[in-house]
């Protein structure tokens, strides 16, 4: 039994294994550990190190965000998605094919403006985006950095990233388009992405699972991409694997359907996975 009191985030807690029964006002935890054992001080120490979530918790309630990011948090859950990718004030994140610009925004708030976040479209995503993301960080998000390449490749000076984000992009490097007038090389993108962090730096995925087994083909047969297929390719190119995350799943998803179907449109299946250089 372990009980805790005071300044100890309920939050914190239960991202260290614990379930967590609020007994009295005085904000006293009763928990009993899951799993493996926990000592007191490595659960202190991951409260402390999440102090971080009042932040993102900060940056989501910014009267600047428009209001259909706003509706889509529920299903897309940025605050555990960024206390798992170790997002904090002062970082430099790299927001790869960042689209229409929904994690570039919370990521400016969250680090700040000590830190930076590089907003990047490759040539197939600015194809899309080109006429409506300009207008997202015109005159406001100084700390933002529009980055619309034609090639793939990260081109940024190497060991200066503290942390790399693809979130539902990285079944596209195999979806074709005109934009893409032949296959990425995989090893150079992951190459370049690696090149980009510093020791110690993560690179996390967000991608709607496809069906075990499958490959490169599903991304652009299905908009999906396994997450066994993505984990092979990352390490082969040297990151680590440093974990996982259930908190985007969905066992009620069909993996071998379109994730764009009305009915489970926003609430995929989605694998959210951690690599470390």
């Amino acid at each position: 039994m372990l009980i805790l009191e005071g300044a100890v985030d309920e939050a914190c807690l239960k991202l260290v294994g614990i379930n967590i029964m609020k007994i009295d006002r005085k904000s006293k935890w009763t928990g009993t550990i899951i799993g493996a054992s926990f000592a007191l001080g490595a659960v202190l120490g991951q409260a402390a190190s999440a102090d971080h979530h009042g932040g993102i918790m900060a940056a989501l309630a910014n009267p600047d965000r428009p209001e259909q990011d706003r509706a889509r948090d529920a299903n897309r859950k940025p605050v555990d998605v960024l206390l798992f990718a170790g997002v904090k004030p002062g970082m430099t994140v790299l927001d790869l094919n960042s689209g229409g610009g929904y994690y570039s925004e919370i990521l400016s708030h969250v680090v700040g403006d000590e830190g930076k976040v590089y907003a990047h479209n490759g040539a197939v995503y600015w194809a899309f985006m080109q006429k409506t993301v300009p207008a997202r960080f015109a005159e406001r998000l100084p700390n933002i950095v529009p980055v619309n390449v034609e090639s793939e490749e990260v081109d940024l000076p190497a060991g200066t990233v503290d942390v790399v984000m693809s979130v539902l992009a990285y079944h596209d490097y195999f979806m074709k388009h005109e934009a893409r007038t032949e296959p990425e090389d995989m090893t150079a993108i992951l190459g370049s992405i690696y090149k980009s962090l510093k020791p110690g730096g993560s690179f996390v995925v967000i991608d709607h699972e496809a069906p075990t087994g499958t490959g490169s083909e599903m991304g652009d047969k299905l908009h999906r991409i396994n997450s066994e297929f993505v984990k092979k390719q990352v390490t082969e190119a040297g990151f680590t694997f440093a974990g996982e995350s259930e908190i985007l799943a969905n066992s009620e998803d069909d993996p071998s359907q379109s994730p764009f179907r009305p009915d489970f449109r926003g609430k995929t299946d989605r694998f959210v996975m951690k690599f470390t250089k």
